[in-house]
């Protein structure tokens, strides 16, 4: 079982370094279009939790030693809650946090350790509810986090190479209006 989180995480780093390659490539010839923030999170989401589950399916057999059954209802309660937080929390850092323009490093670090602190909580919990045993749930957790801030950062990046986000609206100077057509 550590074998297929071990080769997770050397899939996920050869996708990321083809698709930078390959995004640089395609960046000279056109820019990709950029997603509506709700439009990118629903991939996202996507993505992501195919990589998340797999990996978090995994580790949750080896360190609960749970049995095919408890597996099974873990993998698809992990999938629906896993859906629940990501989406709204990817619109809502696209919708308050800073712009394309001003993202970094840093502000990646920020959002990612966010998100694992809220998905460490819900983790932990999942586990506990299904195998009553506190220790390996928190040890599951600790060690989903390491692991998923990697899943998360990557796919992160990978969308914004391949579909980046829109900005925010920008204001229209005083004195103009709008004339037919919506805003994008």
């Amino acid at each position: 079982m550590a074998q297929g989180a071990s080769l997770c995480g050397v899939g996920l780093a050869a996708a990321l370094a083809l698709g930078a390659t390959g995004a640089a490539g395609a960046q000279e010839a056109a820019e990709p279009e950029a997603l509506p923030s709700w439009e990118r999170a629903a991939y996202k989401t996507l993505s992501f939790q195919a990589l998340d589950n797999l990996a978090d399916g995994a580790l949750f057999a080896v360190i609960a030693t749970a049995t095919a059954g408890t597996s099974i209802v873990f993998i698809a309660a992990n999938a629906a809650t896993t859906a629940m937080l990501y989406y709204p929390y990817e619109v809502s850092w696209d919708l308050l946090g800073p712009p394309p323009s001003e993202s970094s490093a840093e502000t990646l670090a920020v959002k990612a350790v966010g998100y694992q602190v809220l998905t460490g909580t819900r983790k932990a919990a999942l586990s506990y509810l299904l195998t009553g045993s506190l220790l390996p749930s928190v040890g599951f957790a600790a060690a989903a986090f390491a692991m998923d801030m990697t899943i998360y950062a990557g796919n992160d990046v990978a969308w914004d190479i391949f579909r980046p986000r829109a900005a925010p609206y920008a204001a229209e100077p005083v004195g103009t209006t709008q004339t037919g057509g919506n805003r994008r």
